[in-house]
């Protein structure tokens, strides 16, 4: 019986750690540019799919912290452009990502935080 349950929970925490391995902000966004998609300045950049409830959810929110930061909402949509996710290693959406002059990823995010995260990073991101 004590075999079964610490077999039991070392399965429970290899499928916990590979939840949030697989949630974690994309590696091959932090320190890259997103020049070449188009966004050149500071921004609020969502990648976001047709079929994602959140996203759809988030996007005002996003629209709304751009605005008080005073910089750009982009929205990448992975079905148009798959190979983006491929590029940056996006594995979940919604993925928000705010740049900096040039493009530079500042910070990434895969929820959308409550607390006004977002709108502090663009804040900060501008020259």
């Amino acid at each position: 019986m004590l075999v079964r349950l610490a077999v039991a929970a070392a399965a429970l925490g290899v499928a916990f750690a590979a939840y949030r391995l697989w949630k974690r902000p994309p590696g091959r966004l932090s320190g890259a540019s997103l020049l070449d998609l188009g966004v050149a300045g500071p921004a609020i950049v969502q990648f976001s799919t047709r079929s994602c409830a959140p996203c759809r959810a988030a996007r005002p929110k996003l629209i709304e912290a751009a605005a008080a930061a005073r910089v750009d909402y982009a929205q990448i949509e992975l079905d148009e452009r798959p190979e983006v996710a491929g590029q940056f290693g996006i594995r979940s959406v919604p993925t928000i990502v705010v740049t900096g002059p040039g493009g530079a990823v500042r910070g990434v995010w895969t929820t959308l935080p409550a607390n006004g995260e977002i709108t502090e990073a663009a804040r900060r991101a501008k020259p």
